[in-house]
Protein backbone atom coordinates (compact mmCIF):
# COMPACT_ATOMS: atom_id res chain seq x y z
CA UNK A 1 0.00 0.00 0.00
CA UNK A 2 1.46 2.79 -0.43
CA UNK A 3 2.21 5.92 1.81
CA UNK A 4 0.96 9.23 1.96
CA UNK A 5 1.94 11.79 4.39
CA UNK A 6 0.24 15.26 5.21
CA UNK A 7 3.32 17.80 6.46
CA UNK A 8 1.70 20.27 8.76
CA UNK A 9 2.64 23.28 10.94
CA UNK A 10 0.63 21.87 13.52
CA UNK A 11 -2.59 19.54 12.83
CA UNK A 12 -4.07 19.88 16.52
CA UNK A 13 -4.76 23.76 15.25
CA UNK A 14 -8.90 24.50 15.30
CA UNK A 15 -8.29 26.46 12.17
CA UNK A 16 -9.61 26.35 8.22
CA UNK A 17 -6.29 24.88 7.25
CA UNK A 18 -6.01 21.73 9.81
CA UNK A 19 -9.98 21.37 8.77
CA UNK A 20 -9.63 20.96 5.58
CA UNK A 21 -6.71 18.72 5.20
CA UNK A 22 -8.37 16.43 8.05
CA UNK A 23 -11.60 16.35 5.90
CA UNK A 24 -9.15 15.18 2.86
CA UNK A 25 -7.33 12.54 4.64
CA UNK A 26 -9.73 11.34 6.51
CA UNK A 27 -11.63 10.89 2.88
CA UNK A 28 -8.64 9.28 1.36
CA UNK A 29 -8.32 6.46 4.38
CA UNK A 30 -11.88 5.46 4.33
CA UNK A 31 -11.34 4.73 0.57
CA UNK A 32 -8.53 2.57 1.78
CA UNK A 33 -6.43 2.60 -1.45
CA UNK A 34 -3.74 4.33 0.64
CA UNK A 35 -1.60 4.48 4.34
CA UNK A 36 -2.54 8.15 5.35
CA UNK A 37 -0.60 10.02 8.00
CA UNK A 38 -0.03 13.39 9.52
CA UNK A 39 3.60 14.91 10.43
CA UNK A 40 3.80 18.02 12.63
CA UNK A 41 6.09 20.77 13.53
CA UNK A 42 5.10 20.40 16.20
CA UNK A 43 1.73 19.34 18.29
CA UNK A 44 0.54 21.67 21.05
CA UNK A 45 -2.52 20.06 21.84
CA UNK A 46 -2.81 16.23 22.56
CA UNK A 47 -4.78 15.57 20.12
CA UNK A 48 -6.10 17.39 16.99
CA UNK A 49 -9.26 19.63 16.95
CA UNK A 50 -10.64 18.26 14.31
CA UNK A 51 -10.91 14.17 13.96
CA UNK A 52 -8.81 11.94 12.26
CA UNK A 53 -9.63 8.60 10.81
CA UNK A 54 -9.08 5.72 12.81
CA UNK A 55 -6.36 4.59 10.69
CA UNK A 56 -4.58 8.04 10.33
CA UNK A 57 -1.95 8.52 12.70
CA UNK A 58 -0.03 11.56 13.56
CA UNK A 59 3.08 12.65 14.56
CA UNK A 60 5.45 15.32 15.29
CA UNK A 61 8.89 16.58 14.89
CA UNK A 62 8.87 18.39 17.74
CA UNK A 63 7.60 19.44 20.92
CA UNK A 64 7.83 23.30 20.29
CA UNK A 65 6.80 26.10 17.61
CA UNK A 66 9.20 26.57 15.31
CA UNK A 67 8.81 29.85 13.75
CA UNK A 68 9.96 30.06 10.13
CA UNK A 69 13.62 31.44 9.86
CA UNK A 70 17.16 29.84 11.53
CA UNK A 71 15.29 28.07 13.79
CA UNK A 72 14.18 25.73 10.54
CA UNK A 73 17.63 24.88 9.91
CA UNK A 74 17.79 21.39 13.20
CA UNK A 75 14.25 20.64 11.02
CA UNK A 76 16.01 19.44 7.75
CA UNK A 77 17.99 17.06 9.40
CA UNK A 78 14.85 15.92 11.80
CA UNK A 79 12.71 15.17 8.76
CA UNK A 80 14.99 13.22 6.69
CA UNK A 81 15.83 10.57 8.92
CA UNK A 82 11.36 10.56 9.53
CA UNK A 83 11.36 10.69 5.65
CA UNK A 84 14.29 7.51 5.88
CA UNK A 85 12.45 5.80 8.76
CA UNK A 86 9.24 5.88 7.50
CA UNK A 87 9.64 5.89 3.46
CA UNK A 88 6.12 8.15 2.08
CA UNK A 89 5.69 7.47 -1.26
CA UNK A 90 4.28 11.19 -1.24
CA UNK A 91 4.62 14.29 1.10
CA UNK A 92 1.65 16.98 1.25
CA UNK A 93 3.14 20.44 2.44
CA UNK A 94 0.32 21.89 3.82
CA UNK A 95 1.64 25.34 3.69
CA UNK A 96 3.95 26.47 0.99
CA UNK A 97 6.52 27.74 3.67
CA UNK A 98 7.08 23.58 4.70
CA UNK A 99 8.61 23.65 1.27
CA UNK A 100 12.01 25.18 2.58
CA UNK A 101 12.07 21.76 4.94
CA UNK A 102 10.51 19.24 2.71
CA UNK A 103 12.41 19.85 -0.22
CA UNK A 104 15.97 19.74 0.92
CA UNK A 105 15.01 16.51 3.11
CA UNK A 106 13.27 14.78 0.39
CA UNK A 107 16.48 15.07 -2.00
CA UNK A 108 17.45 12.17 -3.36
CA UNK A 109 14.87 9.72 -1.81
CA UNK A 110 11.78 8.55 -3.23
CA UNK A 111 9.46 10.78 -1.87
CA UNK A 112 7.95 13.29 -4.04
CA UNK A 113 7.32 16.41 -2.49
CA UNK A 114 3.41 18.25 -3.11
CA UNK A 115 3.37 21.79 -2.15
CA UNK A 116 -0.21 22.70 -1.29
CA UNK A 117 -1.18 26.21 -1.40
CA UNK A 118 -3.93 27.27 1.21
CA UNK A 119 -3.76 30.93 0.46
CA UNK A 120 -2.94 32.51 -2.67
CA UNK A 121 0.01 34.03 -4.76
CA UNK A 122 -0.02 37.62 -4.09
CA UNK A 123 0.02 36.56 -0.12
CA UNK A 124 2.81 34.51 -0.90
CA UNK A 125 4.64 36.65 -2.45
CA UNK A 126 4.21 39.80 -0.15
CA UNK A 127 6.49 38.84 2.41
CA UNK A 128 10.26 38.35 1.90
CA UNK A 129 10.68 35.02 3.50
CA UNK A 130 7.30 33.58 1.71
CA UNK A 131 8.42 34.81 -1.86
CA UNK A 132 11.99 33.55 -1.80
CA UNK A 133 10.38 30.17 -0.93
CA UNK A 134 7.75 30.40 -3.13
CA UNK A 135 10.50 31.18 -6.17
CA UNK A 136 12.57 27.73 -4.52
CA UNK A 137 9.40 25.75 -4.52
CA UNK A 138 8.48 26.73 -7.93
CA UNK A 139 11.40 25.14 -9.51
CA UNK A 140 12.05 22.09 -7.06
CA UNK A 141 8.63 20.51 -5.81
CA UNK A 142 7.24 17.48 -7.60
CA UNK A 143 3.71 19.54 -7.99
CA UNK A 144 1.96 22.54 -6.83
CA UNK A 145 -1.43 22.65 -5.92
CA UNK A 146 -3.71 25.75 -6.14
CA UNK A 147 -6.73 25.91 -4.45
CA UNK A 148 -9.18 28.23 -7.38
CA UNK A 149 -8.21 28.15 -11.21
CA UNK A 150 -7.70 31.94 -10.66
CA UNK A 151 -4.58 31.38 -8.68
CA UNK A 152 -3.38 28.75 -10.61
CA UNK A 153 -3.49 30.98 -13.84
CA UNK A 154 -1.89 33.35 -11.75
CA UNK A 155 0.85 30.80 -10.59
CA UNK A 156 1.49 29.86 -14.40
CA UNK A 157 1.61 33.76 -15.34
CA UNK A 158 3.89 35.02 -12.77
CA UNK A 159 6.27 32.28 -12.25
CA UNK A 160 6.28 30.38 -16.01
CA UNK A 161 5.40 27.33 -14.22
CA UNK A 162 3.17 25.96 -17.42
CA UNK A 163 3.46 21.73 -15.74
CA UNK A 164 2.65 20.15 -12.92
CA UNK A 165 0.47 22.22 -11.11
CA UNK A 166 -3.56 21.54 -10.94
CA UNK A 167 -6.15 23.78 -9.16
CA UNK A 168 -8.10 21.35 -6.63
CA UNK A 169 -10.92 23.20 -4.53
CA UNK A 170 -11.74 22.53 -1.20
CA UNK A 171 -14.77 19.99 -0.54
CA UNK A 172 -17.17 20.78 1.75
CA UNK A 173 -18.56 18.96 4.73
CA UNK A 174 -21.18 16.62 3.77
CA UNK A 175 -24.43 18.31 4.99
CA UNK A 176 -27.75 18.04 4.97
CA UNK A 177 -29.70 21.35 5.23
CA UNK A 178 -33.40 21.03 7.16
CA UNK A 179 -35.37 23.73 5.76
CA UNK A 180 -37.87 23.24 8.31
CA UNK A 181 -35.43 24.79 11.24
CA UNK A 182 -36.41 28.35 11.45
CA UNK A 183 -34.24 31.14 10.70
CA UNK A 184 -32.86 33.44 13.26
CA UNK A 185 -32.03 37.04 12.37
CA UNK A 186 -28.63 36.17 12.94
CA UNK A 187 -25.85 37.57 10.77
CA UNK A 188 -22.49 34.59 11.02
CA UNK A 189 -18.75 35.07 10.04
CA UNK A 190 -16.79 31.85 11.08
CA UNK A 191 -12.93 32.00 11.18
CA UNK A 192 -9.99 32.25 13.29
CA UNK A 193 -9.45 36.14 15.14
CA UNK A 194 -6.73 37.45 13.57
CA UNK A 195 -5.67 40.50 11.18
CA UNK A 196 -5.50 38.36 8.36
CA UNK A 197 -9.35 37.90 8.65
CA UNK A 198 -9.87 41.85 8.69
CA UNK A 199 -11.49 41.67 12.44
CA UNK A 200 -11.18 45.53 12.16
CA UNK A 201 -13.14 45.41 8.94
CA UNK A 202 -15.47 43.80 10.96
CA UNK A 203 -16.11 45.64 13.62
CA UNK A 204 -16.62 48.90 11.58
CA UNK A 205 -19.34 47.25 9.48
CA UNK A 206 -21.49 46.46 12.90
CA UNK A 207 -20.91 49.62 14.21
CA UNK A 208 -22.57 50.64 10.48
CA UNK A 209 -25.30 48.40 10.72
CA UNK A 210 -26.40 47.03 13.67
CA UNK A 211 -27.60 50.19 16.01
CA UNK A 212 -30.13 50.43 12.90
CA UNK A 213 -31.28 46.98 13.31
CA UNK A 214 -31.94 46.38 16.75
CA UNK A 215 -33.51 43.01 16.05
CA UNK A 216 -30.38 41.63 14.49
CA UNK A 217 -27.21 39.80 15.80
CA UNK A 218 -23.77 39.17 14.17
CA UNK A 219 -22.20 35.95 16.16
CA UNK A 220 -18.53 36.00 14.97
CA UNK A 221 -17.50 31.89 15.56
CA UNK A 222 -13.92 31.58 16.39
CA UNK A 223 -11.08 32.66 18.70
CA UNK A 224 -7.87 34.20 17.98
CA UNK A 225 -5.27 37.13 18.94
CA UNK A 226 -8.10 39.66 17.83
CA UNK A 227 -10.18 38.25 20.83
CA UNK A 228 -9.12 41.30 22.80
CA UNK A 229 -9.42 43.80 20.37
CA UNK A 230 -12.78 42.94 19.81
CA UNK A 231 -14.11 42.99 23.01
CA UNK A 232 -12.87 46.48 23.43
CA UNK A 233 -14.49 47.37 20.81
CA UNK A 234 -17.94 45.52 21.61
CA UNK A 235 -17.58 47.80 25.56
CA UNK A 236 -16.40 50.83 24.04
CA UNK A 237 -19.63 50.91 21.48
CA UNK A 238 -22.17 49.42 23.50
CA UNK A 239 -22.52 46.63 21.10
CA UNK A 240 -23.28 43.82 24.02
CA UNK A 241 -25.79 41.55 23.29
CA UNK A 242 -25.55 42.56 19.21
CA UNK A 243 -21.82 41.69 18.59
CA UNK A 244 -21.26 37.87 20.03
CA UNK A 245 -17.95 36.13 20.32
CA UNK A 246 -18.71 32.63 20.66
CA UNK A 247 -15.34 31.56 20.74
CA UNK A 248 -14.09 28.18 18.49
CA UNK A 249 -16.77 25.39 17.92
CA UNK A 250 -15.47 22.15 16.55
CA UNK A 251 -19.05 21.68 14.70
CA UNK A 252 -20.50 25.37 13.63
CA UNK A 253 -23.52 24.01 11.95
CA UNK A 254 -25.91 24.57 14.29
CA UNK A 255 -25.10 28.71 13.54
CA UNK A 256 -25.00 28.28 9.96
CA UNK A 257 -28.48 26.28 9.98
CA UNK A 258 -30.39 28.91 11.93
CA UNK A 259 -28.33 32.34 10.36
CA UNK A 260 -29.49 34.14 8.10
CA UNK A 261 -26.77 35.26 6.31
CA UNK A 262 -22.78 34.62 6.17
CA UNK A 263 -20.32 37.59 6.15
CA UNK A 264 -16.57 37.43 5.73
CA UNK A 265 -14.68 40.58 5.85
CA UNK A 266 -10.79 39.08 4.90
CA UNK A 267 -8.14 40.46 4.02
CA UNK A 268 -6.86 37.41 1.99
CA UNK A 269 -7.96 34.11 1.45
CA UNK A 270 -7.45 30.40 -0.58
CA UNK A 271 -10.43 29.04 -0.68
CA UNK A 272 -12.95 29.84 1.99
CA UNK A 273 -14.70 26.86 4.07
CA UNK A 274 -17.07 29.26 5.92
CA UNK A 275 -18.36 30.45 2.52
CA UNK A 276 -18.77 26.42 0.80
CA UNK A 277 -20.27 25.60 3.91
CA UNK A 278 -22.69 28.40 4.10
CA UNK A 279 -23.87 27.55 0.23
CA UNK A 280 -24.61 24.25 1.70
CA UNK A 281 -26.92 25.96 4.04
CA UNK A 282 -28.85 27.97 1.37
CA UNK A 283 -27.14 31.30 3.50
CA UNK A 284 -27.15 34.46 1.21
CA UNK A 285 -23.06 35.34 1.60
CA UNK A 286 -21.65 38.79 1.61
CA UNK A 287 -17.52 38.95 1.31
CA UNK A 288 -15.25 41.35 -0.04
CA UNK A 289 -14.22 40.71 -3.48
CA UNK A 290 -10.52 39.89 -2.52
CA UNK A 291 -8.28 38.30 -5.43
CA UNK A 292 -9.06 34.21 -4.78
CA UNK A 293 -11.53 32.60 -3.52
CA UNK A 294 -15.23 33.98 -3.12
CA UNK A 295 -15.94 34.94 -7.10
CA UNK A 296 -15.71 31.30 -7.59
CA UNK A 297 -18.25 30.31 -4.88
CA UNK A 298 -20.77 33.84 -4.54
CA UNK A 299 -22.66 34.42 -8.04
CA UNK A 300 -22.39 38.43 -7.18
CA UNK A 301 -26.55 39.38 -7.15
CA UNK A 302 -28.04 36.05 -7.43
CA UNK A 303 -26.35 33.96 -4.52
CA UNK A 304 -24.88 36.74 -2.25
CA UNK A 305 -23.24 40.25 -3.00
CA UNK A 306 -19.30 40.83 -3.66
CA UNK A 307 -17.98 44.29 -2.45
CA UNK A 308 -15.18 46.32 -3.69
CA UNK A 309 -12.63 45.23 -1.32
CA UNK A 310 -12.11 46.57 2.08
CA UNK A 311 -15.26 48.94 1.35
CA UNK A 312 -16.95 48.52 4.93
CA UNK A 313 -19.61 51.57 3.59
CA UNK A 314 -20.60 49.26 0.64
CA UNK A 315 -20.63 46.38 2.80
CA UNK A 316 -22.74 47.88 5.27
CA UNK A 317 -25.34 49.09 2.22
CA UNK A 318 -25.33 45.42 0.99
CA UNK A 319 -25.81 44.06 4.41
CA UNK A 320 -28.74 46.78 5.39
CA UNK A 321 -30.49 46.32 1.94
CA UNK A 322 -30.33 42.14 2.65
CA UNK A 323 -31.48 42.62 6.41
CA UNK A 324 -34.12 44.67 5.22
CA UNK A 325 -35.87 42.72 2.43
CA UNK A 326 -36.75 38.61 3.79
CA UNK A 327 -38.19 38.46 -0.09
CA UNK A 328 -34.71 39.26 -1.49
CA UNK A 329 -33.09 37.02 1.38
CA UNK A 330 -35.44 33.91 0.44
CA UNK A 331 -34.48 34.27 -3.08
CA UNK A 332 -30.55 34.36 -2.38
CA UNK A 333 -31.20 31.44 -0.35
CA UNK A 334 -32.70 29.35 -3.10
CA UNK A 335 -30.17 29.74 -5.43
CA UNK A 336 -27.52 30.14 -2.75
CA UNK A 337 -26.75 25.89 -4.04
CA UNK A 338 -26.04 26.27 -7.28
CA UNK A 339 -22.24 25.17 -8.79
CA UNK A 340 -22.80 23.18 -5.63
CA UNK A 341 -21.34 20.11 -6.91
CA UNK A 342 -17.91 21.52 -7.59
CA UNK A 343 -17.12 21.56 -4.50
CA UNK A 344 -18.61 18.14 -2.74
CA UNK A 345 -16.36 15.86 -1.26
CA UNK A 346 -16.70 12.83 -4.13
CA UNK A 347 -15.56 15.31 -6.53
CA UNK A 348 -12.38 16.74 -4.25
CA UNK A 349 -10.81 13.28 -3.82
CA UNK A 350 -11.50 11.89 -7.47
CA UNK A 351 -9.36 15.20 -7.96
CA UNK A 352 -6.58 14.29 -5.47
CA UNK A 353 -6.89 10.40 -6.35
CA UNK A 354 -5.82 11.54 -10.27
CA UNK A 355 -2.99 13.56 -9.02
CA UNK A 356 -1.64 11.11 -6.80
CA UNK A 357 -1.82 8.17 -9.20
CA UNK A 358 0.03 10.69 -11.92
CA UNK A 359 2.98 11.27 -9.01
CA UNK A 360 3.02 7.61 -8.77
CA UNK A 361 3.43 6.46 -12.00
CA UNK A 362 6.36 8.92 -12.78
Amino acid sequence: MKKICFFSGDITRSGGTERVAAMIANGLAEEGEYEISFLSLTEQEKEPFFALHPAVRHDALGDRWIAPGPGYLPVVPKLRRFLKQRRPDILIDIDIVLDILSIPAAKGLRTKVVSWEHFNYGYETAALYRRLILKYSVRRSDHIVTLTEGDKRTYMEKTGRTDRISAIYNPMQEIVCDDSVPRKKWLVTVGRLIPRKGMDYLAETALAILPGHPDWQWLVVGEGEEREFLEKFIQEHGLEGRLILTGRKADVNDYLQQASLCVMTSRVEGLPMCLLEAKAYKLPSVSFDIPTGPNEIIQDGKNGFLIPAFDCQAMAEKLSQLMEDEALRERFSSRAQDNLAMFQMENILRDWNQLLQRLLAR
